[in-house]
């Protein structure tokens, strides 16, 4: 095949798996799954084709969409390093959520809705990765919180579903308000919205002649509010571990390589124009580290364990994000790509011990024996939540050694205190599954089989071969994906990494090995409290469970002034202005029904009223002229 059909088969079919799904199948269940999942089959290896046979950047491939004035805008598909890896990996990770929900969502009612969904989320991030132009990019940046509104909200008959859905879609639109505003800057100052136009402008040393320092600040700053916003940073981060009342494929698909990669992957796609912002680049590094060490702090306590990953992905994203805010693209997209293994690999692991345990408590797992019944699913965990905690020499290690090897100095020491914590809770979530203790301290807030009394009690093997296929590939990936960094940096043209020495990456490995040290003395040796030392302070222990009160602030801040002026302007509405309209309604009606009345169809009484109008008339004048005359 051609790489032009190649790239159209490859976004198309999702969207045809889609439309199928939802409008021809949606209640003939096993159909529906069948032809989303061969849909993204037809993705990963249209991807695969795309990446491994071109050996070389293809460049876009467009077509005329409409003009402004002179300037075309086009509509197309760009293949480069970035976007071919990128939307390989999307479409690899898609497609193993997809497997995996064939187990997961087996018994639900409406699993055929849920796996279009699914495939209308792929198209929509798939479209937003090879996207050529800045205005397609943002159309199908805002179809992705369409899809992710659809997925989170997906159990509609649960209000904390709902309330979620509506709380990603509103902050995350907040984010996009400041991306289309730099994108229209960005127009009006670059003449063009085309995506290697852009990066060609400002591919050089120094700004282009014509443009203003403060001009390219804006443009940035603006961008990076929409990337705040989707990814998920200090201060537009809350709707995140919200989003995890939404089935846990979903999760996974969220937080691995798509929705909320999609802001740092527009960072990755505009890196020369941020590398010309240096101011906004240092408030991105300084958010970043912020965000990463403040997010951690919650997972320390959470006992929800999709909770905790969430947690971990806005820390994960913040690093990411420092990466590429300390001029490294390499470090930055390194991590992007290794974090989609294994935080996939972890969100799947946590909805296999869910499915199985019937509990979201990473207590009551481990009471009831998830580690022991469900081996193959626990030796997952520990290589994913190792990856995530950078011990050598797994996927996490490699890029986040990159990362921690590109910041300055206080940088450095903000990101190795983060670093600390995301072991710290990762091996705190490990050993809670795997080194139980029923005389503990630890207080379950959600027993065992909980969630199995509404009706969806697992039944079969622990480990569905569905569910495990996907769980061993990503295994795989989390484990091997570091080894292949110098690939990914030539495909991102990169002529010379520059790899930590051992004496560089010390610091940080003796730091990850403290925190799974300290995890282990509070969670995982023989009579350990599992409290962790924040339990001793409980005002501490009740900022972080609370999230630093943040939601509290926003509603005083914000929701409820908001919904102070919405209920004055619905009074203002329904006792001013409706009870006016219908004050004069009424009286119209009135006044007509009294002069209906008086149109009786009765000669006798219509000549009896003329004489006597008549009368008074001739009366009235009578006086006026008798009076004239005196």
């Amino acid at each position: 095949m051609s790489t032009e059909s190649l790239a159209l088969a490859l976004l198309i079919a999702p969207l045809v798996g889609s439309f199928l799904a939802l409008v021809f199948f949606r209640r003939k269940h096993v159909i529906a799954s069948g032809i989303v999942v061969a849909s993204g089959l037809v993705s990963v290896i249209a991807s695969a084709m795309l990446l491994f046979g071109a050996g070389h950047d293809v460049g876009a491939i467009t077509a005329r969409w409409f003009s402004i004035g002179d300037t075309p805008i086009e509509f197309g598909i760009l293949l480069d390093g970035r976007t071919m890896i990128m939307g390989a990996v999307v479409a690899l990770i898609t497609l193993c959520i997809e497997v995996y929900s064939l187990s997961y969502m087996k018994h639900d009612e409406g699993r055929g809705r849920f796996f279009a969904f699914l495939a209308l989320f792929a198209w929509s991030m798939l479209s937003f990765v090879y996207s050529s132009s800045l205005l397609q990019a943002f159309i199908f940046w805002e179809l992705v919180g369409l899809a992710s509104f659809f997925l989170i909200g997906f159990w509609y008959e649960k209000p904390s579903a709902v309330a979620a859905a509506k709380k990603a879609f509103i902050m995350t639109r907040i984010g996009d308000v400041g991306l289309f505003i730099g994108l229209i800057l960005l127009f009006m100052t670059t003449g063009t919205l085309d995506i290697p136009a852009i990066n060609t402008l400002f591919a050089g040393d120094g700004l282009p002649e014509g443009i203003a320092p403060g001009r390219i600040e804006l443009i940035a700053a603006l961008l990076f509010i929409g990337v705040i916003g989707k990814s998920a940073q200090f201060p537009l981060h809350t709707w995140l571990p919200d989003a995890m009342e939404g089935p846990t494929p979903v999760s996974a698909l969220l937080h691995s390589a798509t929705m909320v990669a999609a802001g740092v992957f527009l960072v990755t796609r505009f890196h020369g124009l941020f590398m010309n912002a240096q101011q906004t680049m240092e408030w991105m590094l300084w958010i970043a580290v912020g965000t990463a060490i403040l997010s951690s702090t919650m997972a320390m306590v959470a006992k929800d364990m999709k909770r905790v990953l969430a947690f971990s992905s806005i820390s994960q994203l913040g690093f990411m994000l420092m990466g590429l805010a300390a001029g490294s693209l390499f470090a930055g997209y390194f991590h992007l790509i290794t974090h989609a293994f294994f935080k996939a690999l972890l969100f799947l692991c946590a909805g296999a011990f869910i499915h199985h345990v019937g509990s979201n408590d990473l207590i009551a797992m481990g009471r009831a024996g998830a580690a022991k019944q469900m081996k193959l699913t626990t030796v997952a965990l520990v290589i994913g939540g190792s990856a995530l905690a950078g011990i050598p020499f797994l996927a996490g290690f490699f890029s986040k050694e990159q990362i921690i090897g590109s910041l300055p100095i206080g940088a450095k020491i903000g990101a190795l205190f983060a670093a600390f914590l995301t072991a710290y809770y990762t091996f705190r979530m490990i050993f809670l599954i795997v080194r139980p203790n029923a005389d503990s301290m630890a207080v379950e807030d959600e027993p065992a089989h909980a969630q199995h009394e509404d009706g969806h009690e697992h039944h079969g093997p622990a480990e569905p071969l569905a569910m495990l296929a996907p769980i061993i590939l990503l295994a795989v990936g989390a484990a091997g994906a570091g080894y292949i960094g110098n690939w990914i940096g030539h495909k991102l043209h990169i002529e010379h990494i520059e790899h930590p020495s051992i004496t560089e990456m010390a610091p940080a490995i003796v730091i990850a090995i403290l925190g799974v040290v300290f995890a282990w003395l509070e969670f995982g040796r023989k009579g350990a409290r599992q409290t962790g030392f924040v339990s001793k302070i409980p005002s501490m222990q009740t900022l972080f469970e609370r999230r630093w009160y943040l939601d509290e602030i926003y509603n005083v801040v914000f929701v409820r002034p908001v919904v102070w002026f919405a209920s004055l302007c619905i009074g203002a509405e329904n006792k001013g202005f409706d009870n006016g309209a219908d004050a004069v309604a009424h009286g119209t009606y009135k006044g007509g029904r009294m002069v209906a009345r008086s149109h009786s169809g009765r000669l006798q009484f219509y000549i009896g009223s003329a004489i006597v109008v008549v009368a008074a008339l001739a009366l009235t004048l009578g006086f006026r002229n008798g009076g004239g005359a005196g």
